[in-house]
């Protein structure tokens, strides 16, 4: 199920639209199973395609729409283009974000909280021949809404660099290793408290594909949409059900 929110008030997100997906009694289950960053054996191995599509499509008029995915690129039924929500694929190293990156695939990557410590800078740098650039928010404060003079780094599908998010909440340790499962920072504070209120619901008739397009067709023109705060474009199982 979906829960969509118009104008955020978080922090990073505040006025922003966002939205947030689970399953009925499991956060996880709209999440890859291979994600390290959630607890084993609580997703799925495959996407929703009619979500997929729904999503591909739920972009403001004149507006902008983004979104984070732990599903990998050869399984997205289309690629980025002009017009569509921007997916962003969440690499498990860095050197997988580069890989993509050279591939044409906008691509992200979480690193460890001491990461920057002993960096020339704590705003940029390389892999794999490849230009990382660390989320704007965690050095200026400035969020979504701001970013990129109102055109959100992470909304840009053609870019020759891919973004870094330093790990934090309360599992930030295991975010930093991907040895060791677990480390989401949904799974933790108050986006948890939302995301697991959301599960605890029962899905409607109307489906998360039917939820979020008419949700996007309702947002202000050249508004900027955020999907999956939490949760992913997964099929929710019948045992995650």
């Amino acid at each position: 199920m979906i829960n969509c929110t118009v104008n955020s008030r978080a922090k990073k997100t505040a006025g922003i639209d966002v939205a947030y997906r689970a399953g009925e009694n499991e956060i996880y289950a709209t999440c890859p199973d291979s994600c390290p960053l959630k607890p084993s054996e609580t997703g799925t191995t495959e996407i929703d395609r009619e979500y997929e599509y729904a999503v591909r499509r739920a972009v403001p008029r004149k507006g902008i729409a983004f979104l984070f995915t732990h599903f990998e690129p050869e399984s997205w039924a289309e690629k980025n283009q002009p017009g569509r929500t921007v997916f962003n694929f969440s690499a498990d190293t860095l050197s997988q974000a580069a890989d993509y990156i050279k591939r044409g695939v906008a691509s992200v990557a979480v690193v460890p909280e001491s990461f920057w410590n002993d960096k020339p800078s704590r705003k940029v740098t390389e892999s794999d021949g490849v230009k990382m650039v660390r989320c704007p928010d965690e050095t200026t404060g400035i969020g979504c809404a701001g970013c990129g003079n109102g055109t959100p780094l992470c909304a840009r599908p053609e870019r020759d660099y891919a973004i870094l998010f330093t790990a934090h909440g309360a599992a930030k340790r295991k975010a930093g290793d991907n040895a060791e499962r677990g480390g989401c920072y949904a799974g933790g504070g108050n986006v948890a408290i939302h995301w697991r209120n959301l599960s605890k619901r029962t899905q409607p008739d109307e489906s998360d594909a039917e939820k979020i397009t008419r949700f996007a067709q309702s947002l202000k023109p050249r508004a900027i949409f955020r999907p999956h705060i939490a949760g992913d474009l997964g099929a929710v199982s019948n045992a995650a059900k």
